[in-house]
C-alpha cells in the first residue's frame, strides 16, 4: 500500500501573527511617552484596537487549523480527506470529473499552477473543492490530481458508448 500524505500549511498564519505583534509592540514604543520619568502607554487609541483585533482573528484561525490538523491522503484506490475528528474516503470510481482552476499570473517556482481542484463525484450534487494552495507540497498534489485526471479520461475513451 503506498500512501502519500499532505498536510495543511499552518506558515501564513503563523507569519501574519508575527508580523502584527510586531507592528503592535513598534506601534506601543512609538506612541508612548519616553520623555518622561515613566513610561506610559496610550490605551485609547483606535489603532491599537484594530491592530489587537487582527491578532486575535489570527490566533483563534491558527488554533482552529492546528487542532483540526487536516490531511489528504492517496491511495491506490481512494483519497482519503482526513482530519482530528473524522475522515472521509472518496473512491477513485466515484470520481466523475477533475476540473482546475485557472493558473496564477505571478509564476513562482515553489508554487503550483493551480489554485483550486474541483471533483466531481457519483452521489454528489456539489463539487468537492480542494484548495492545493492551503497543502504542503502543491507541485506534487497537483500532479496527483493530474493523474486521476488522465485516469479518468483514459477510461471515458476506453468504454463503448451504449445507447
Amino acid at each position: 500500500m503506498n500512501e502519500r500524505v499532505y498536510k495543511t500549511k499552518l506558515e501564513f498564519y503563523y507569519r501574519s501573527l508575527v508580523i502584527y505583534l510586531l507592528t503592535l509592540v513598534v506601534y506601543i514604543l512609538i506612541k508612548g511617552k519616553f520623555f518622561q520619568e515613566r513610561f506610559e502607554v496610550v490605551f485609547k487609541d483606535p489603532i491599537i484596537y484594530v491592530i489587537s483585533i487582527f491578532i486575535i482573528y489570527f490566533v483563534i484561525v491558527l488554533i482552529t487549523n492546528s487542532v483540526s490538523a487536516k490531511k489528504l491522503i492517496f491511495d491506490d484506490k481512494d483519497i482519503t480527506i482526513r482530519n482530528r475528528f473524522g475522515q472521509r474516503k472518496i473512491g477513485l470510481k466515484d470520481i466523475v470529473g477533475v476540473r482546475f482552476s485557472r493558473p496564477k499570473r505571478k509564476s513562482k517556482e515553489d508554487s503550483s499552477r493551480v489554485r483550486i481542484v474541483k471533483l466531481k463525484l457519483l452521489n454528489r450534487k456539489r463539487q468537492l473543492r480542494i484548495r492545493i494552495n492551503d497543502f504542503e507540497n502543491e507541485k506534487e498534489l497537483e500532479t496527483e490530481f493530474r493523474n486521476i485526471s488522465r485516469k479518468l479520461t483514459s477510461k471515458q475513451w476506453k468504454q463503448p458508448d451504449t445507447i
